[in-house]
């Protein structure tokens, strides 16, 4: 009797173990679940995988941040350094504003020197990028450092007006070879998605060219793009090969095509 019980005891324990690992699972894949769309990566898509310089292509991003300006750049990642960037109105504290050659930037690699001159003395400082937007600073009167990865633009004000000294920006960071943004800086919108028409530039050479999508928060995201000179502009290679395809078809029909044969019967001539 006592044997029994215990066994029936222990097939409970069994049980109540086995639901409690089910619910644990059940949590688990429910968490997995939500995760990826509630964390998605930035990503990019293309309207077309191809298209000749002086065409039109569309971006579609989704994951990045929201309401945030969006930067697109075409083709290899280039480094500049050393870029002076002499600031024309030193007015009051700013902020003082100048743009680098060559947007937009790529998030983390960006860092300028400050230098402020007058007849007496010169103070130097340097801001470092942290990869979101915003900058550290070497400079206890520096006031709100920031880089603009989309626009280009960086800058700082200061606790001290700047009036009649001589101030010089040099930027270091990664842009790329070709700004391709549209006119007007689109944003994303408040989920975090944007769409963008691009134009590949006239005379590009042909080959595979990275297309480059970049928020002022620091998401990134990329897509390959082929130039290609023997597409006709603003058909895409999707036209393309339907095109093709239905040319093909006729081909095969006409060559195919049997001809009509007329049966002429008999006639009876008249005596």
């Amino acid at each position: 009797m006592s044997l029994r019980i215990n066994g029936v005891k222990s097939m409970q324990q069994t049980t109540k173990m086995c639901a409690r690992i089910t619910i644990i699972f059940l949590a688990l894949s429910i968490i997995m679940a939500i995760t990826p769309l509630a964390y998605a990566a930035p990503a990019i898509t293309l309207n077309t995988n191809a298209q000749a310089p002086g065409g039109t292509v569309t971006v579609t991003g989704t994951g990045f941040g929201n309401t945030k300006p969006i930067g697109i750049g075409l083709g290899a990642e280039v480094n500049a350094s050393a870029e002076a960037h002499p600031i024309a109105n030193t007015t009051g504290t700013g902020p003082f504003t100048a743009t680098v050659n060559r947007r937009p930037i790529k998030p983390g690699s960006f860092s300028f020197h400050c230098v402020v001159s007058s007849d007496t003395n010169v103070v130097e400082s340097d801001y470092t990028d942290k990869g979101d937007g915003t900058l550290a600073s070497s400079s206890e009167y520096a006031l709100n450092p920031f880089v603009n990865y989309a626009t280009g633009a960086f800058g700082r004000s200061t606790t001290s007006a700047w009036d009649t000294y001589t101030v010089v920006f040099t930027a270091t960071y990664t842009g790329y070879q070709y700004n391709v943004t549209p006119a007007g800086n689109p944003s994303t919108t408040a989920t975090g998605t944007f769409t963008a028409t691009i134009a590949v530039p006239a005379g590009l050479a042909n080959g595979n060219y990275n297309v480059t999508a970049i928020d002022t928060q620091g998401n990134k995201a990329t897509a390959v793009l082929s130039v290609d000179s023997t597409i006709p502009e603003g058909i895409s290679i999707e036209i393309v090969a339907l095109l093709s395809t239905l040319a093909l078809i006729v081909g095969f029909r006409f060559l195919h095509k049997k001809p009509k044969t007329q049966v002429y019967g008999s006639m009876k001539l008249a005596k």
